[in-house]
């Protein structure tokens, strides 16, 4: 009877069967990023041509945004790690400039992200774009050298530890907004990103901030890659929880917690923006 209590209010929460199984997925891509980088580029890709042949769901939005992130995202970096050293070596330049293209236009777009009548929707455009000044900054600090060759890693250098962080909860409040419908199947993505990014630390010997970027290339496909085809081929229940009841939960009390969080978020980057040196290596 407890264990039935405890799932249901999880259940309203979190889209357990699809979270069950995407953890198993991403302990899969983790294992195929560090041993099998060649594998994992073709899984990509066949999961990348399925979608695009099956799925009659998605908007076309939605769609676009599902290419971006599995074969040009993710696919495209796996390409760059499985070629020889001498190929990353030439062509390095070149692939840290799609990158830097890919890193900064995707976060500078969201802050046209629907705010959806939300006050919390406003405040994540402020934080968003504090958020996106303050990573270009570092990456104006880093000559815009953000891409490390590294022997089965995506390594981007141009990140501190505290943007993480900061992004984690820009980004957990931004998905609380209708315009994400319920969130169930998401809400989880930040703790995905950090652990995968501790464990490819942990596994590389190489800085924390050193692997978000490989971590969150692997998790955001994954999530997006796995949504798709569970919606496609009925692999699991629908979410059946809609917009309008997740407007009753998050209600004007918690609409100004949410949005008091996406402030402070906004008002740190800014301090970190201001006090960070012209000169010098890159701070935590």
């Amino acid at each position: 009877m407890a264990f039935s209590r405890l799932h249901a209010a999880l259940e309203s929460y979190i889209d357990i069967p699809f979270n069950a199984w995407l953890s198993i997925i991403l302990i899969l891509t983790y294992e195929c990023a560090i041993r099998h980088p060649g594998l994992l580029l073709l899984v990509v890709l066949g999961v990348s041509v399925t979608i695009v042949v099956f799925d009659n769901t998605s908007t076309v939005g939605e769609m676009t945004k599902t290419m971006c992130v599995l074969p040009l995202g993710l696919g495209s970096v796996l390409a760059f790690l499985v070629a020889n050293r001498s190929f990353q070596t030439r062509y390095l330049p070149a692939f840290t400039t799609y990158v830097n293209f890919a890193v900064y236009g995707n976060i500078g777009m969201m802050v046209g992200t629907p705010a959806d009548g939300t006050l919390r929707g406003m405040c994540t455009k402020v934080a968003c774009v504090a958020l996106f000044i303050w990573i270009v900054q570092q990456g104006h600090r880093a000559g815009w050298k953000t891409i490390a060759l590294h022997d089965n890693l995506f390594v981007f250098t141009a990140v501190s530890k505290s943007w993480i962080f900061a992004h984690a909860i820009y980004r957990f409040v931004l998905l609380t907004l209708p315009r994400f419908g319920s969130g169930r199947r998401h809400r989880l993505l930040e703790l995905y990103s950090l652990t995968l990014t501790f464990a490819l630390s942990s596994t590389s010997n190489l800085p924390f901030e050193y692997c978000f970027g490989m971590a969150d290339t692997l998790v955001v496909p994954a999530v997006a890659g796995w949504s798709a085809i569970a919606t496609t081929f009925n692999l699991i229940p629908r979410d059946a929880i809609n917009n309008d009841l997740l407007s009753n939960r998050i209600g004007t009390v918690a609409d100004a917690y949410l949005s008091a969080v996406s402030l402070a978020v906004a008002i740190f980057a800014f301090f970190k923006i201001a006090s960070a040196p012209r000169r010098g290596s890159q701070g935590v």
